[in-house]
Parts: structure tokens; C-alpha cells; sequence
């Protein structure tokens, strides 16, 4: 061995591996390759040392080259032998590191390392299929020098505003779609999560001499175009009065049975730079900034001087306050009394502007949060108020209490009010977090708008600081459903079972559900839950009609369904305002029943306690 040098040999090997280890390492990252391409190189380094160790047996470098290594007196079985046991140990060295790296999934191909793809699912199109459910996404400022913005984003929350007011049409909410503002995954994807039939897209273009809007009717989840609409004006005297005509054309566009009420009321009196300011004070108000707010105060009250009888600037002007003192260190309870005055101001001007009533509303109702004495609520507010509903059909009267009801329960229509909702309860739930029946009331509320992610979250908060709200479980539960994430409502299934509260499932009914899911999917859950709803009820246990009704909704029980929800109605259950913008009603929607609840839930909410006073008042 000596003779031979092939201690020698192993040495420089080991040492020329390294280096060469070394060099992969600092290399391969710079070609994308991972740490398969290094694992490579340490089994070809390992398997190639036994046959050079019996290379270096057998062979010399010499000046002369490479020369056969002499014999000398050693026999000719002793050689053999040697040479054999090298060659034994090459072969069990090489199957031992390839087992153990073809275990590794170092010889793994790309796809099996990925998985299989995940299927696309593209629906069919229908044109004779009415539709239920539309989204409006953010439009497309392709304006020269990209400075209309602030008219583009004023177009986008006028066209929701208006088409929230059909009754046959559920409306996603404009913080759920500001998500799409800067990407826009396939057209499929985004009406898979936002739970639509059609989307609207479009853009703006504008320039001192005219302005052109484009938008485009998509069925989301055939990506199939159903119609363009376009405007090409010169001149645009009031901006107001040609978004109402945008918004009338795509409305006309989506319903045929429309009321013509929301349209034939404009603000086209209003001064043209009033206007302006307007547009750009509520654009800086919704950036949601303390300097957000400071400039959307100067560009209202800028509004206002052009024309002080202009109530949306003015409810601006009081929201834009009202979130700035909220931003303070400390909050100016001067400031909380100013905005809450101007709000008002605002509401006594115009009544019928949904921004002047939510700004109103919500200001008056989150200052008991924030004020030692807040003022007094309204004289509408007294024990007392009733109102009479008279549903198609049907020959009795359904009598309301008023005082039963909350416009907290409902999610805010307009960029103002979202604005006030998000800002009190991203401060409240860090000051009141033990409030968890609130919590839950929040989740309800933020389920109903279709906001998910913000509902779970609230809702997580509430179980987590009370593990026994069932309520808070439950609407968690639902919510995953809704979502289509079976997986994850099985996994909220088990931990309210474990936490253990009065209506919590048991390991038998989550085994039912786990069950009911994997045989019919989310319509599976729908039947677990009626069955404990209705199981609950014949024991005496309180259930909430609502609950009942939303459920059989979602089966598509459309008696069952009205016949619950004209109960929750008569006994006064807040949660009936949800019912706009709850996506479990979309199948129903057409139902003259369910159209005059809907109408009636949407005058209650304008004439809740929190809504301040009636209209006209």
C-alpha cells in the first residue's frame, strides 16, 4: 500500500472533494439549482472514490504518464483478491447512496416534487339565466399623466352605490373588491372569491376637453363577455348628474325591473367646482391617513364654500373630522361634538343621501366609545316606534317593534361609512375586547357582506377570549362554508367541540357533519345545521328564526325559508338587514316575498334608532 501511494491518493481525493463541494456551493445558487444539485454532487463524489482507490491500486502517474503499477513479489491470487474486495465494496457503496437519495427524492421529477395541477374549473354561460350577484371592480385611471384617479374612484363607488339598490341583485361591497385595485387574478378566480355571476370592469380616460368611460359586463365564472358600454362626452357641465346616467345605463343593463326613484333625484344644482372639490376631498379621505383626513378636510370645506348647502361635503367634512381625532394621541372630545354636529347639519340638509345617514349613524353610535357624556340620542330613539309591513300575499299585517332594531348590524354602503366602521373597530376591539357578544354581532354583520377574512378574524377574537361562545363558534363555522373551505370548517367543527360549550357539537356530531360534507359537500353542512337548528328548537332551547331562515335559504326551502324569516322580522331580529347583502339568498331573490322583505329591511335601516331620525326629519 505503501509502495503504492494510495494512502496518499485517498487524502488528495478527500481534499479535491471538498474544494469542489466548497465551489458548489457558492455557484449553484447563482443557476437555480437547490440542494438536490448539492446532494448530487456528494453521491458522485462518494461513489466514485472506491473504483479511483482501486485505479490508484493499479495505476502510477509517473513523468512518463500513466504506467501499470510493477507487480513485484506478491502472487497472482492475492492481486485478484484485492481488486475483487474493491469492487465488492464500489457496488455496496453505490446501491447504499442510491437507496438513500432516490428516498431523499434527489432523482424526483419536477412534477412529482410540485404535485398534480390543480384543475381549473370554467363554468357555462347562460344569457337566459337572470343574474343574482355582481361585483364592481376598481376602474382603470388611463388618463394622460395618470391625474383622474379621484374621478375614477368617484364613477367606481357611484355605480355600487346605485346598483345596491336593486332588490334582485346582491352587491359586493366596495372594500371587498378594492383587493383587485393593483392585481386582477383570471376573471374565474376573482368571482370564485368574491361569490358573483358578473363583474364589471372598466376604465376612465379624461382630459380637459373630454372624458370617456368604458366598462365591460363579464360573466366572472365563464369569463364570457356579456356587453361593453361606452361614454364619449366633450363636455361634462355636471359630473354629478353624468355618473346617475353611467350608473342608470349599466343598471338597465343588468335588471330589467328596476325603480327609476334612485335616478330621477340628481344633485345637478350643485356648483361644478363644489363638485371637484368634493370628488377629491373623498378621495383623500380614503386613503385612510391622518393626512388622508387633513386634506380631505381642506378639499370639503373648500366644497362648502363654493356651495354651503352641499349635505354629502358636509357629511364628508364630519367624517374626515371625526376619524382625524380618532388618529390623536388624545381624542379631542371638541372635535368628537364638532364632527358628530356637522353630521347633523348634514342629515337635516338631505335625509335621503345613504353617505349623509351612514356618516351620521355611525358617528352617533361610536360616541358612547369614545365620550365620558355623549349627547343625548334622538327623540325618534323613544320605546315605542312600530312599523307595518304588508307582505304580497299575504292578508294579516306584520307589526314591528323599532326599537329592536340596530343599523350596527348592517355593513356600511358607502366609502365614508366603511371608512368610520373599520377605524372604531380596529380601536374598540383593543379597548373592549371582553365584549365578545359584539364581536360575534360583528362577524354576523361582516358575514353577511361577504368580508370573510374580516369576519374570521373577529370571530377568532371573540373565541379565543371566550372559548364558550357558542354564537361566536357557530358564525365562525358558517363562514368557512360559505368560503367553500370544507377543510377548515371541519377543523373550527373540532375545536368547538373541544371548547366545550352549551351548543357545542360532540365528537359524534362532528363525525355526522365530517360525514354529511364528504357525501354532499357545503349543501351537507346546511343539513347538519338545520337538524341541530331544528333538533335545539323542539327541545326549548331559543333559536333564533334568522338562523332557521338563512339556513333552509341555502337549501333552497324557499317556504320554509320566508315563512322564518317573516318570524325573525315580526319578533325584531337585527340580523334580518343582512339579508342585501347575504350571499345565501341569491337563489331566492327573485321571490316577490322576499323582494318586499328586502324593501322593508332597507327602510328599516333608515329608520333604525341609530339612523337618528326619519326621513325628511
Amino acid at each position: 500500500m505503501r509502495r503504492r501511494h494510495v494512502g496518499r491518493f485517498a487524502l488528495g481525493y478527500a481534499a479535491s472533494a471538498f474544494v469542489l463541494l466548497q465551489l458548489a456551493e457558492i455557484i449553484f445558487p447563482a443557476f437555480g439549482i437547490g440542494d438536490n444539485g448539492l446532494r448530487v454532487v456528494v453521491a458522485v463524489a462518494t461513489l466514485g472514490f472506491p473504483p479511483a482507490l482501486v485505479l490508484a491500486w493499479m495505476y502510477d502517474l509517473t513523468r512518463s504518464g500513466i504506467t501499470r503499477t510493477e507487480v513485484g513479489a506478491s502472487s497472482p491470487w492475492l492481486r485478484t483478491a484485492a481488486v475483487g474486495s474493491l469492487l465488492v465494496i464500489t457496488v455496496l457503496a453505490a446501491a447504499g447512496a442510491g437507496l438513500y437519495l432516490t428516498r431523499q427524492g434527489v432523482f424526483a421529477t419536477a412534477v412529482e416534487e410540485r404535485g398534480p395541477p390543480q384543475p381549473v374549473t370554467i363554468a357555462s354561460f347562460d344569457p337566459a339565466e337572470p343574474i343574482r350577484s355582481i361585483a364592481v371592480l376598481p376602474l382603470q385611471d388611463n388618463s394622460p399623466g395618470d391625474d383622474e384617479a379621484y374621478f375614477a374612484a368617484s364613477m367606481h363607488e357611484e355605480l355600487i352605490a346605485k346598483l345596491s339598490q336593486l332588490e334582485e341583485i346582491r352587491v359586493v361591497s366596495r372594500t371587498s373588491t378594492m383587493q383587485f385595485a393593483d392585481s386582477v387574478p383570471p376573471m374565474p378566480e376573482i368571482a370564485r372569491r368574491l361569490g358573483v355571476d358578473v363583474l364589471v370592469e372598466g376604465s376612465v380616460v379624461r382630459t380637459p376637453q373630454r372624458t370617456r368611460v368604458t366598462l365591460q359586463l363579464i360573466h366572472g365564472p365563464s369569463d364570457s363577455h356579456i356587453q361593453t358600454l361606452q361614454w364619449d362626452r366633450e363636455e361634462i357641465p355636471d359630473v354629478l348628474a353624468f355618473q346617475t346616467e353611467v350608473a342608470h345605463e349599466v343598471v338597465e343593463a343588468v335588471a330589467a325591473r328596476h325603480e327609476e326613484e334612485p335616478f330621477a333625484t340628481v344633485a345637478s344644482e350643485v356648483d361644478p367646482d363644489a363638485q371637484e372639490a368634493y370628488f377629491r376631498g373623498r378621495y383623500a379621505y380614503d386613503r385612510g391617513t391622518p393626512e388622508g383626513y387633513r386634506t380631505a378636510l381642506i378639499f370639503f370645506q373648500e366644497a362648502l364654500t363654493e356651495d354651503p348647502d352641499f349635505a354629502p361635503a358636509l357629511a364628508g367634512l364630519a367624517g374626515a373630522r371625526f376619524l382625524g381625532a380618532l388618529e390623536d394621541e388624545t381624542i379631542s372630545q371638541d372635535e368628537l361634538m364638532l364632527a358628530y354636529a356637522e353630521a347633523d347639519s348634514a342629515l337635516a340638509m338631505d335625509s335621503t343621501s345613504m353617505e349623509t345617514r351612514e356618516v351620521f349613524a355611525l358617528i352617533e353610535g361610536s360616541l358612547p366609545r369614545f365620550m365620558e357624556a355623549p349627547p343625548a340620542p334622538d327623540a325618534f330613539t323613544a320605546v315605542g316606534s312600530v312599523h307595518v309591513v304588508r307582505l304580497p300575499g299575504r292578508e294579516d299585517s306584520i307589526v314591528i317593534d323599532m326599537t329592536g332594531f340596530d343599523t350596527a348590524w348592517v355593513a356600511p354602503m358607502t366609502s365614508m361609512g366603511e371608512r368610520i366602521e373599520a377605524q372604531v373597530r380596529r380601536q374598540t376591539e383593543t379597548v373592549t375586547q371582553n365584549e365578545t357578544g359584539r364581536l360575534a354581532r360583528d362577524g354576523r354583520r361582516l358575514i353577511g357582506a361577504g368580508r370573510f377574512e374580516n369576519a374570521e378574524r373577529v370571530l377568532r377574537s371573540a373565541v379565543t377570549v371566550s372559548p364558550e361562545n357558542d354564537e361566536a363558534w357557530d358564525l365562525l363555522l358558517r363562514s368557512h362554508v360559505t368560503r367553500e373551505d370544507l377543510e377548515g370548517a371541519l377543523d373550527v367543527a373540532s375545536e368547538w367541540a373541544a371548547a366545550g360549550g352549551m351548543a357545542a357539537p360532540d365528537a359524534t356530531d362532528v363525525a355526522e357533519l365530517d360525514n354529511a360534507i364528504g357525501a354532499e359537500g357545503d349543501r351537507g353542512y346546511w343539513r347538519w345545521r338545520a337538524d341541530r337548528l331544528e333538533a335545539a328548537a323542539s327541545a326549548g332551547t331559543p333559536v333564533r328564526a334568522f338562523d332557521l331562515a338563512s339556513t333552509y335559504a341555502a337549501l333552497g326551502d324557499e317556504d320554509q325559508a320566508l315563512e322564518h324569516l317573516e318570524r325573525a322580522l315580526r319578533d325584531g331580529e337585527p340580523a334580518v338587514m343582512t339579508i342585501r347583502t347575504d350571499p345565501v339568498w341569491d337563489d331566492l331573490r327573485s321571490s316577490p316575498r322576499l323582494r318586499e322583505i328586502v324593501r322593508e329591511a332597507q327602510r328599516l335601516r333608515l329608520n333604525a334608532p341609530r339612523g337618528g331620525r326619519p326621513p325628511g326629519g
